[in-house]
């Protein structure tokens, strides 16, 4: 009889956590729904844009797109950036570094935060390299 009692409790157990398991997936799921409207990141910014409201931008910590050309390495993960309005300092770390080769012929389109500091200017904080668009 004791037999039948621990199969029972160990039937009971098991469900018990196959029950919460799917509690906690489900749950999971929905705790990491990504909102899917109209983002700030649907806009190119120019980086004349970008250096006009650079305060603002960087005090909202809101994303920007730019789309335009890597220029020149400064240092190892800083280099130039230049679209048709101007040219500003990214920061690009090895990690978000396209697979493919580019140049400074190759555009691309990036998502940045916006570092602005009074003393040392306006950098974009290369958070993703959406697009490599073409070789010109």
């Amino acid at each position: 009889m004791t037999t039948n009692f621990n199969k029972h409790i160990t039937m009971k157990t098991l469900i018990t956590l196959v029950m919460a398991w799917i509690l906690l997936f489900a749950t999971s799921i929905i705790m990491f729904a990504q909102y899917q409207g109209p983002a700030s990141v649907d806009k190119i910014y120019s980086i004349k844009d970008i250096k006009e409201k650079a305060s603002k931008l960087d005090r909202s910590d809101q994303l920007v797109k730019v789309k335009g050309f890597i220029i020149k390495q400064i240092n190892k993960d800083d280099y130039t950036f230049q679209d048709s309005t101007g040219t500003i300092r990214v920061e690009l770390k090895k990690k978000y570094m396209p697979v493919q080769p580019f140049d400074d012929k190759t555009e691309l389109i990036m998502i940045c935060e916006v570092d602005y500091d009074m003393l040392e200017g306006v950098e974009l904080e290369v958070e993703e390299i959406v697009e490599i668009v073409k070789n010109k």
